[in-house]
């Protein structure tokens, strides 16, 4: 039998049984895809990682990332949480240059480390720069699917379409009752088909929110996601789109901080954080970052 150690993180919490649970095989070589999809139904987490040496020189580890139904070019929580998981492997250390490099499907992204002694403290993910276009699918088909009607949506914000890799569609939600009474239903996958790619619905609401500028959910069927305790690659756009629509606003020198709280219906509380550069206009840099915790570590077989 072949043996692939894996470490079980929960990420963007502080705190075991929070957050978003990862498993992070930190040595995949000799996986096919078919073994690493496989594997990421086998977990059954939103996301698994594999991380594998790195093509690109300038990078520390190429990471393959996996839902239970599909491959993606880049996510949040797998590449925060392979940071730490390298960083208890050993690979990454307080000794490091920050930032480290990552290499993903979207490219080489740099990741900032920021460590307390030689323990990693918290890792903030640079994404790319997102792009928006309108919406323009069948806005009642889609409020049927998630159980909602025209009155539980914020009228002042738009359903907009904006990915840094993975394309989301961000739902504006008037208050946190109707985004907690919101639940995926059957028709959402043909609510969410774009005529480029298979959109992610995430919900959000700016309305009573304590603690946080905004609570968010996450839907995504088409990849094997019901819901999504914390969406790292969605919250990159989610804060361009909030700085776009006048709602956080820069401060003196061009910086727009904002906390996303996430998978609190889920019972799994994530708290996200964002760091953006720049103007509404011209956004220069987008940051997503969090804490995580090593809750597990165990050994898959394969034959």
């Amino acid at each position: 039998m072949r043996r692939y150690r894996f470490l079980q993180l929960d990420v963007f919490t502080h705190e075991p049984f929070g957050g978003n649970q990862l498993a992070a095989f930190t040595n995949a070589v000799g996986l096919s895809d078919g073994e690493m999809q496989a594997i990421a139904r086998e977990m059954n987490f939103s996301e698994t990682v594999f991380v594998l040496p790195a093509r690109d020189v300038k990078a520390l580890r190429r990471l393959r990332i996996f839902t239970p139904g599909a491959e993606l070019p880049v996510a949040g929580h797998p590449t925060v949480g392979s940071a730490f998981a390298l960083a208890a492997e050993g690979v990454i250390r307080a000794s490091e240059t920050s930032p480290v490099y990552l290499e993903l499907g979207v490219g080489t992204l740099p990741v900032d480390v920021l460590f307390e002694g030689d323990r990693l403290s918290f890792a903030w993910m640079h994404q790319p720069i997102p792009e928006f276009t309108p919406w323009s699918g069948d806005r009642a088909a889609l409020l049927a699917s998630i159980g909602l009607d025209e009155d539980d949506l914020d009228p002042t914000l738009p359903i907009e379409r904006g990915s840094a890799g993975v394309p989301f569609l961000y739902i504006p939600v008037r208050s946190l009752e109707a985004l907690g009474r919101a639940q995926p239903g059957t028709g959402l996958s043909a609510a969410l088909a774009d005529p480029t790619n298979q959109l992610c619905a995430y919900l959000f609401t700016l309305d009573g929110v304590q603690g946080a500028n905004a609570r968010s959910r996450m839907f995504a069927p088409a990849v094997g996601i019901a819901e999504d305790a914390a969406t790292g690659i969605a919250a990159g756009p989610f804060g361009v789109y909030l700085l776009r629509h006048g709602r956080v606003q820069p401060d003196d020198v061009g910086e727009t901080r904002l906390r996303i709280e996430q998978g609190v219906e889920m019972g799994r509380a994530s708290r996200i954080a964002v760091a953006l550069s720049g103007t509404p206009e011209r956004v220069q840099d987008v940051r997503v970052g969090g804490e995580s915790v090593l809750v597990a570590e165990g050994t898959f077989f394969l034959p």
